[in-house]
């Protein structure tokens, strides 16, 4: 689908604006700033000028009730917490990200805006993947060199990975070309990278990408998937059996969770690892969880409170207790109550549901698998409170749900011809 603003000015300058937003999400806080800036400034001149596309609204107007809701309910939360009006509206800061998804919704229906910032994600991802694996393999520095977007990297590289072997056997676009690419990023999430929740996440997203891929076929093509991708399957096991860093990585889990097991509880609330620290915040969340059960303590109550109920097990740091449980369901529950909670994941259901009704199987898959991603990785992390890894989810809402068509069948054509 093609902007319907009349003004052709406006995809023009959101395009190499989106592109420079997806190279900066990646490197650097204040240009990812800027560029949000002035693409807001757009997209409200975009507004001016919009209208929806036949059908287009009755598909977008759930989803679009759904965030309004959440906004409202995160708004309610803190008002019933005992917290002024200007303070409770000041902390609807913390859920920008979906504000954002709703007003920059007119720029991304552009196919060419949507392409162009995702070629851009994939662009500067396989080059920070080439960079990492010089950096830690080659120069033998101890740390990945991408520290700085530790919550995503294992996010990001397993998404565009399943992007590439999806393009490359659905679309069959350049097969070589992109297998390559795939290769180099598992390469840095195997052998570059110390998250643990790079793994993980590739186990889920290659097991519903398996189940997609089965589903589409029939007959005896079913049968021949199945085996081509269970084939695929055994061999990440092997590559990743094949690094000493997920070797090292993936002990010291269990050695941290047995750890945190054998602890007095008083001893677990001072423990400092990663696994043991998260366990702790999953006990001391649920119980503020079973205090507030429905309508949560408000995101501008959870700080003290979090504090009171971990210093009431023994803990003894309180920098080690800030408000981020590294769970985003807790965070929702703790904050908002189950009702939040319910419209928070609300509003990736309808997601999935808008783009069942794409046409195009890679616009389709791409948004199923991001948001089994992001619903995994998010037990780990809380993405809400992390920028980068919110301003990713909301981009990834937008470029494959906004353009009723990522690629026009023109262009499609052409990409098979290529072949």
């Amino acid at each position: 689908m093609t902007s319907t603003s009349p003004d052709t000015l406006v995809p023009r300058l959101a395009s190499p604006l989106v592109a420079v937003l997806c190279v900066a999400l990646l490197t650097s806080t204040a240009l990812t700033n800027i560029c949000m800036l002035l693409l807001v400034l757009l997209s409200l001149w975009a507004w001016t000028h919009f209208r929806w596309p036949d059908s287009e609204w009755a598909l977008a107007k759930p989803l679009f009730i759904l965030i309004a809701l959440f906004c409202l309910w995160d708004l309610g939360a803190n008002l019933l917490g005992g917290n002024s009006l200007l303070d409770s509206l000041q902390a609807l800061r913390h859920v920008r990200k979906f504000f954002f998804v709703l007003l920059l919704w007119p720029l991304f229906t552009s196919p060419k805006v949507a392409r162009h910032a995702m070629l851009s994600l994939g662009a500067t991802v396989c080059v920070l993947a080439a960079a990492n694996l010089v950096w830690t393999l080659v120069l033998h520095h101890p740390e990945s060199m991408t520290s700085f977007m530790s919550n995503l990297h294992g996010q990001i590289l397993t998404g565009m990975v399943l992007l590439l072997v999806h393009a490359a056997l659905v679309q069959r676009y350049r097969p070589l070309q992109l297998t390559g690419l795939a290769l180099l990023l598992l390469a840095s999430l195997f052998f570059a990278a110390h998250r643990r929740t790079g793994y993980v996440l590739l186990a889920a997203g290659s097991v519903l990408m398996l189940c997609l891929l089965w589903q589409s076929q029939n007959g005896r093509r079913r049968r021949t998937t199945l085996l081509a991708g269970m084939g695929m399957l055994a061999a990440l096991v092997l590559l990743a059996g094949l690094s000493t860093t997920v070797q090292e990585r993936v002990a010291l889990f269990f050695t941290e969770y047995q750890q945190f097991l054998q602890m007095a509880p008083a001893q677990r609330s001072q423990l400092e690892t990663s696994v043991g620290l998260r366990l702790q915040y999953f006990l001391s969340s649920w119980v503020i969880v079973q205090d507030h059960f429905w309508t949560g303590v408000g995101s501008l109550n959870f700080k003290p409170l979090f504090w009171e109920v971990n210093h009431a097990m023994g803990a003894t740091n309180p920098v080690m207790f800030a408000p981020n449980p590294h769970n985003e369901y807790l965070y929702m529950w703790t904050t908002k109550g189950l009702i939040g909670l319910l419209l928070y994941i609300g509003i990736f259901v309808q997601a999935c549901r808008m783009a069942a009704l794409r046409q195009e199987s890679w616009q389709r898959h791409g948004l199923w698998m991001f948001v089994c991603l992001f619903l995994t990785s998010i037990v780990f992390n809380s993405m809400s409170i992390d920028m980068v890894e919110g301003h990713f989810m909301m981009l990834v809402l937008l470029v494959f749900l906004a353009p009723a068509r990522i690629w026009t069948a023109d262009q499609a054509d052409r990409s098979a011809a290529a072949c």
